[in-house]
């Protein structure tokens, strides 16, 4: 690292990122506040943030480090204090002998570099990163940590009644504990917090990318104090252990607002406890990031911009269905249309649309609060799922009478959800005359990009894909490093198959035939099955075999 006199603002200027003239305008706007120089030239988009990186690593000869594909070893956080860390936007990344490598997001900032040296006794080698990513990396290296020390520290002293009245600002050790497990969570994006009391222990696990991993197993003394403490922060009764309770609450972490839905069972050593992080499916909230091929991205874009008629989504639970439709929502979204839902539950709030929650303890059921929204004059209806004929009646009229509506069902593929309709007793007319397409979806597993390994495709992966005898093609498998936890897996990927329904599927339909002949028809149209798509995800090295002969057991 080169040290240098220079100021932030020539740097930039000498590297041609920057002209003196709005150098001059964002120092003068800088004077009276405590902001630093980079974080308004980012703010007001003169520069971004990438730029100033570059500048500094070519003018200090500073190497840039990407910390996405690096794993902090919590030993080595550990070696800098968390509060040091945070206030100075820097994170230690490796130990070699006594050199200590930092990255920083400011290493003009030299007395905070000589400061790390003198605390740690270490020689410091400085790399430089974005300060997000950096965040980033700090809430990840010592969550984990804290989780631990606050388990061991309860394990100390649990006592239930001492603890369901704490207040949030309390820094005792059952409060951490809850708090930095659900943020664990939330860093390793786990669809599912499962808290289950054993005979002589208690065992938390985590579902990540649909598979349930062990996160921690501690003493049974930590059962009744940590179902209390979230049965609490959730509104139940703490003093009810004998029937089953539902909960829900809004969290936050790292800033982010996180939604929960807790679900209590009692069971034969306690009180189980379920927690659903609805906002943790790893699914971009747009239609280019959801995982749809070209060719069903343009089937998608012309079903939802159908002024009337009724758009299915079909698939198992957790195959990402409301994503899906909320991606949908706010993709159609304007200030002339009046959109208004009905969920059971409301999973994500979306600003300028009107979400009701079904509560069939008071009479609210799905088909109840549809007929009064249909006397809400609304453009668009989505009904959070259909699943008695009188709901599938009342969507169906509301779809031939001129709105758009969206919904879900629960069959295994796009053919199957047009016979479901017609098993719940809609008549075959009303359902070719308003159903306007559907869509069946799945989610698989995406291979870590920084360790699958690439092998050459054997007679049996040819056969099972579908290629020509001895035709070489390179696959990837799972291999495991810290980046995905060595589950050679990192996040997941909606795959579907979009049936438009067209001309001949209606004439079908009116003839009241079977899913096969429906699925012809639809093959001939140009439907990509979800087989075909799995397929093409395994040959671009996206996803492994496995993923594939598992959806193909599925659907078997």
């Amino acid at each position: 690292m080169k040290y240098t006199t220079m100021k932030l603002g020539q740097i930039l200027v000498n590297s041609g990122v920057l002209s003196q003239q709005t150098l001059e305008k964002a120092l003068s706007e800088q004077k009276g506040t405590t902001k630093r120089l980079g974080e308004i030239l980012i703010e007001n988009k003169h520069i971004t943030e990438r730029q100033l990186i570059d500048s500094l690593s070519h003018q200090l000869d500073i190497p840039y480090l990407d910390l996405d594909g690096v794993t902090v070893d919590e030993t080595i956080a550990a070696i800098i204090p968390e509060t040091m860390a945070r206030i100075n936007s820097l994170i230690p990344v490796r130990l070699e002998g006594n050199v200590l490598t930092v990255a920083i997001a400011d290493p003009l900032d030299y007395n905070v570099i000589r400061n790390v040296e003198v605390y740690t006794g270490h020689m410091v080698n400085v790399v430089i990163a974005e300060k997000k990513k950096i965040l980033d990396q700090i809430h990840q290296a010592y969550t984990s940590q804290k989780a631990f020390d606050a388990a061991r520290e309860l394990s100390k002293d649990a006592e239930e009644d001492e603890l369901e009245e704490l207040p949030e600002e309390s820094d005792e050790p059952i409060i951490r504990f809850v708090n930095n497990m659900i943020d664990q969570a939330v860093i390793l994006k786990a669809s599912d917090i499962h808290i289950e009391p054993q005979e002589k222990a208690l065992r938390i696990r985590f579902r990540i990318d649909g598979k349930l991993t062990v996160y921690m197993e501690t003493g049974a003394d930590l059962i009744a104090p940590v179902v209390s403490r979230i049965k609490f922060i959730s509104n139940m009764n703490i003093a009810e252990k004998r029937v089953p309770q539902d909960g829900r609450i809004s969290y936050k972490s790292a800033g982010k607002d996180v939604d929960l839905r807790i679900s209590v069972l009692p069971s034969v050593f306690g009180e189980k406890v379920v927690i659903r992080i609805t906002t943790a499916l790893g699914l971009e909230m747009t239609k280019e990031g959801i995982g749809f091929l070209p060719e069903n991205l343009e089937k998608f874009n012309s079903l939802i911009k159908n002024p009337h008629g009724i758009i299915l989504v079909c698939g198992p639970t957790g195959s990402g269905k409301t994503t899906t439709l909320y991606t949908a929502l706010r993709e159609i979204k304007r200030e002339d249309i009046n959109i208004v839902t009905v969920e059971n539950p409301v999973e994500m709030i979306i600003e300028g649309i009107t979400q009701v929650e079904v509560n069939a303890k008071a009479g609210l059921t799905f088909a109840a609060a549809l007929r009064s929204i249909l006397r809400q004059d609304p453009d668009v209806v989505m009904v959070g799922e259909i699943r008695d004929p009188e709901t599938a009646e009342i969507a169906i009229s509301a779809a031939i009478t001129g709105h758009l509506v969206f919904s879900t069902l629960h069959t295994f593929d796009a053919p199957s959800a047009i016979i479901r309709l017609l098993d719940m007793g809609v008549v075959p007319y009303m359902v070719s005359s308003s159903v306007a397409g559907v869509i069946s979806q799945r989610l698989v597993r995406k291979l870590c990009p920084v360790c699958k390994e690439a092998y050459e495709a054997m007679e049996s992966d040819r056969k099972l894909l579908g290629l020509s005898e001895g035709q070489t093609v390179t696959l990837y498998q799972p291999a495991g490093c810290e980046k995905c936890h060595f589950t050679g897996y990192q996040g997941r990927t909606a795959v579907h198959e979009v049936m438009m329904i067209n001309h001949g599927i209606r004439h079908i339909i009116n003839q009241s035939k079977g899913a096969d002949e429906i699925r012809e028809e639809a093959l001939k149209g140009g439907m990509q099955t979800l087989e075909d798509n799995v397929r093409r995800l395994v040959l671009e090295g996206n996803t492994s075999i496995s993923e594939y002969v598992e959806l193909l057991s599925f659907n078997a």
